[in-house]
Formats: C-alpha cells, structure tokens, sequence
C-alpha cells in the first residue's frame, strides 16, 4: 500500500452509512452478521444495500440470487465500471437490496492489481448513490477472508468496520494483521474508517 496524498483520498461523505463487515479468517460469521444486521435494519425501516464482495458468494445466496442468477454485480462495478444501480437488485425482503458477487469476482484480485485507482474502486463506484433517487441508509459489504484488494476496496468505501470474531485463541492471533491493515487504511487512504 503506497502513501496516497490528502487530496485523492475518498473525500467526506453526505450519504449513506457504510459498514465493512471484515475479517481475514475464514469461518467467524463475516456473512451472517452482515445478512443477518442488514435484515434487522430493513425490519426497522431502513434502506439497506448488502454488497457482497465474497467471491463465494454466501450471502447472495442468502438473500435468494441463485448462483445461475448472477450476471450483473459487484464484479462489474468494480472492474467493467458498471453504474452501481444496474448491479443492485431487491430481494424478498422490503426494504433490503443486494449487489451480488458473480462467478468472475473470483478473478477480481488479480485484475485490481493493474487498474488505476485501484483502492478506491468501490468508493468510486458508490459516489453516484449519494444522491441517487434510490438511497441507501445503510451499506453493508460482506468481504471475503483475506486482506486483498477486495477488502481494500471494502474498508476504503466505509465509515466503518465491523469485525466478527470467534471467541478463541487463533481467532485473535489474525487480528493483529487486520489492525495494522485499518491503521494503515486509515493513514494513507481513509482517514474516516471507524473500527
């Protein structure tokens, strides 16, 4: 992660809030907390978007896109520049919407690597939804477990991570790294993100 100056860090936002739901173990219950927060939000009224940016892509599937069903997404906006809004579909519940993860997100690692603004392509993307006639309280994004430029571009977007975590001794041994990461993140990209 290179040192990026003040001005072509994600500047403040108006919009909505949005939440990383992060860990770079696998298995701690990253997508069911962000299916499972998302869900209560939108019970409660909230607008709620969940972008699944997990190439598995669990929580599409939770929230009822079959995997057959997955041709527009998260992949396409963050590599092919798609607007955000052609991504997002609603699901069965009122007022919570998904952007799911198609099968080529899998490839997304490597192709970030060589695009320009590599680390802010989901804060990119989501600008236009500021305003957009279809708003977002909340935007929830279910990474993947790893630290890689998905999670990048996940914790570059967001006001704020959350971080689910197993009660248990090798849980904790992998929170360091993801601390120094938000440190970092915080430091040279996104002085906002929140733990």
């Amino acid at each position: 992660m290179s040192h990026v100056s003040p001005e072509s860090r994600v500047p403040p936002r108006q919009g909505p809030r949005i939440i990383a739901v992060a860990n770079q173990k696998g298995g701690v219950g990253k997508t069911t907390t962000a299916v499972n927060l998302a869900t209560a939000l939108a019970a409660c009224g909230e607008s709620v978007l969940v972008i699944d940016l997990d190439p598995q892509g669990n929580a599409s599937t939770g929230l009822g896109v079959a995997p057959g069903d997955r041709t527009i997404g998260s992949y396409c906006v963050l590599v092919l520049h798609t607007p955000p809004l052609d991504a997002v579909r609603s699901t069965n519940i009122p007022n919570l919407s998904i952007m799911a993860a198609e099968p080529d997100l899998a490839g997304a690692e490597v192709e970030l690597v060589n695009l320009d603004r590599r680390e802010y392509r989901l804060a990119d993307a989501l600008m236009p939804l500021q305003g957009a006639e279809r708003s977002f309280g909340f935007i929830l994004v279910d990474c993947p477990p790893s630290l890689g430029m998905l999670t990048l571009n996940a914790l570059v977007a967001a006001d704020a991570i959350l971080v689910p975590l197993q009660c248990e001794y090798y849980a904790l041994e992998g929170i360091s790294g993801l601390m120094r990461t938000v440190e970092a993140v915080r430091r040279t990209l996104n002085p906002r993100l929140q733990l």
